[in-house]
C-alpha cells in the first residue's frame, strides 16, 4: 500500500478535495501522510486540478469520457509571445495540467516553464527561434487535442 495507490483508490471512488482534505481522507483510511506527500502522489497518479461549483480547488482523476465532452479541446484558450517568452492562457485551474503535457513531451526547444492557475510562461532555449518553438508547441497541443483555437 502506497500513498499514491490509496489516493488513486479514493479519487476513483469519487472522493475529491484540496490537498488538505485529501490528507484527512487518507487518515480516515489509516494512511498517515503530509500535504507534501499528497502533492507528490497526485503528480504520480496524473491527478487533475480543477474547481468545484463553488470555485474551490479540488483534485480528481482524469475522466475517460471528458475528451468526448469537448473538455480537452478547450483547455488552451490563447498562445502568444513577446519575442522572449511564450504565454499560454488556459481555462482556470488547468495550467498545471497543460504544463505537465508540455513537460512530459520534453521539447528540446524549451528551457523550462512556470504554471500558475490559468497562465503558463514558457522559456524557449533560443529566443531567436521563438517562432519555430511557438509553432512546435502549438502543433503538439493541436496533435494531442488540448487547444481550442
Amino acid at each position: 500500500m502506497t500513498i499514491a495507490s490509496e489516493l488513486h483508490f479514493l479519487l476513483s471512488q469519487g472522493v475529491t478535495g484540496n490537498q488538505t482534505q485529501l490528507v484527512h481522507a487518507l487518515k480516515e483510511r489509516g494512511v498517515m501522510t503530509t500535504q507534501s506527500s499528497v502533492s507528490r502522489a497526485l503528480k504520480k497518479i496524473n491527478a487533475v486540478k480543477g474547481q468545484d461549483d463553488k470555485g474551490n480547488t479540488v483534485w480528481s482523476l482524469p475522466r475517460p469520457d471528458i475528451k468526448e465532452a469537448g473538455f480537452f479541446e478547450s483547455l488552451v484558450t490563447t498562445v502568444s509571445h513577446n519575442s522572449q517568452l511564450i504565454v499560454i492562457r488556459t481555462r482556470p485551474g488547468t495550467a498545471n495540467t497543460v504544463a505537465k503535457f508540455l513537460d512530459d513531451h520534453d521539447f528540446d526547444s524549451i528551457l523550462g516553464s512556470v504554471a500558475g492557475d490559468d497562465t503558463i510562461i514558457v522559456v524557449p532555449t533560443h529566443v531567436d527561434k521563438i517562432q519555430d518553438t511557438l509553432a512546435e508547441v502549438k502543433g503538439y497541443m493541436t496533435q494531442i487535442g488540448i487547444i481550442g483555437m
